[in-house]
């Protein structure tokens, strides 16, 4: 049945997609492994990323949403439950298991394009990935680590990030591929196996390559899942969320591809026609969210405080983060430490339906403390004390999940707010017995100036 065109209030879009993104009501107590494939699911994508000042981003993006958990938990999902898969998608991401075969279309054409482009390098590097292939299919699941170094090997230049074997490149080949899959990770470190051992291993029963969805289908089941995942969108932001590839012919853009999608899912009763208050695309919205924007106009307001990773997919699409909450992600990693303006690593606070503010993070573990060594407000935003108290007591749940021992807050803009919040954190040690939780976690490497 065809849904009526909704108009949508800014807070109402917000709340929607805070919904959809799990972040809109209370995290379940003593979350477990069903939990956090749940959201991996719900979400349809967790980014991947090395940086490990604070923790890797895939564990930030559950503790976002459902607090502390056992991150070998979320590991296990890999391996051994084989509910997830990392490949590709929004980035170098992991994915539920159940959507595989909507990126197997993805593989084969990568592989493709990498004999193509990767011509010269294979015929100078011949029988490379032959060679790297057949030996994990002899001797079983292989890190990089395990191939040995040419003689005389270097980089080839800073940004190498494969590093100097040959082998090492063949193995991100052939897992672009689709060849390799990654089996595990030890110590963050991937893990490759054979595609048909991974996925005997899985839920799901190996697709047939000669019967895969057409790219329409897969461009249909993306646009769908990027619904599902945000509660509202427009052309835009849903062209964005997976990434969908660039138009081959006919249309000039990827929202242009995705037009017609929305289309049909509104024909079918799957969309509903929406506009939002400012906001000059027109905008969908998943009619599962239907019962939430009644809450939300009964009077429901969000109450969480969280703090949401640059990564996380409530803000990676910088356009729909400054346009639908009004904020400026800033990622400054990569910008040498005499221009940065906020700090090296800042994730985001999530105040109450609102985007209010960010902190430069890092974790000691040598002294068992989280340093907030940085903290800035949006304008505007008033350091209350029920931000103040909501604020302090994310940094002591995020204290927990990382295994440290106290918070340290540093300076802040405006000035008010970090003694603010050092009045509260003085002496509060974090919740006890997360060592066991986490003890799995290794040593945040230094910095990257």
């Amino acid at each position: 049945m065809r849904h009526a065109a909704l108009k949508l209030s800014l807070e109402e879009a917000r709340g929607l997609m805070l919904s959809a993104q799990g972040l809109l009501d209370p995290p379940p107590v003593a979350p477990g492994p069903t939990d956090l494939e749940q959201l991996v699911d719900r979400l349809g994508v967790v980014q991947l990323d090395a940086i490990n000042v604070v923790c890797r981003t895939q564990y930030l993006v559950p503790w976002s949403r459902l607090g502390v958990y056992r991150r070998s938990d979320f590991d296990s999902l890999l391996s051994p439950r084989r509910t997830i898969f990392e490949y590709w998608s929004h980035a170098a991401s992991i994915v539920p298991m159940t959507e595989y075969r909507y990126y197997r279309p993805r593989m084969i054409a990568a592989g493709e394009r990498i004999r193509r482009d990767y011509a010269d390098w294979l015929e100078q590097n011949p029988g490379v990935l032959e060679r790297t292939l057949d030996s994990i299919r002899e001797l079983g699941p292989r890190t990089s680590a395990e191939f040995e170094r040419g003689p005389g090997e270097k980089r080839t230049g800073p940004w190498d990030w494969y590093g100097p074997k040959a082998s090492r490149r063949a193995l991100e080949m052939l897992w672009t591929s689709g060849d390799l899959m990654i089996h595990s990770r030890r110590a963050g470190q991937k893990t490759y196996d054979v595609r048909e051992r991974v996925l005997a291993e899985g839920q799901e029963a190996p697709p047939n390559d000669d019967d895969l969805p057409t790219s329409e289908e897969v461009t249909h089941r993306l646009v769908g899942r990027t619904l599902q995942a945000l509660g509202v969108v427009t052309l835009s932001w849903t062209a964005d969320y997976f990434r969908l590839p660039a138009p081959t012919s006919g249309a000039r853009s990827r929202a242009a591809v995705v037009a017609p999608v929305f289309k049909d899912l509104v024909e079918r009763g799957e969309a509903a026609p929406a506009s939002i208050e400012g906001i000059a695309e027109p905008a969908y919205v998943d009619p599962r969210r239907m019962e939430d924007l009644q809450r939300l106009r009964s009077g429901l307001t969000p109450e969480r405080t969280t703090l949401v990773s640059p990564f996380d997919s409530l803000i990676w699409h910088r356009p729909r983060a400054r346009v639908l909450f009004g904020y400026e992600v800033c990622f400054e990693a990569y910008v040498v430490p005499e221009k940065r303006r906020y700090g090296y690593y800042c994730i985001a606070i999530l105040h109450r339906g609102a985007l209010v503010g960010r902190v430069d993070v890092r974790m000691a573990r040598d002294e068992g403390a989280l340093h907030a060594r940085a903290l800035y407000l949006e304008p505007g935003v008033e350091p209350t004390p029920v931000l103040t108290q909501d604020v302090a007591g994310s940094l002591l749940d995020l204290a927990a999940f990382l295994g440290a021992e106290r918070v340290v807050v540093g300076r802040s803009e405006p000035d008010a707010f970090g003694p603010r919040l050092r009045d509260l954190l003085d002496g509060r040690p974090a919740p006890a017995g997360v060592e066991n939780a986490n003890g799995d976690v290794g040593t945040a490497p230094p910095e990257r100036e």
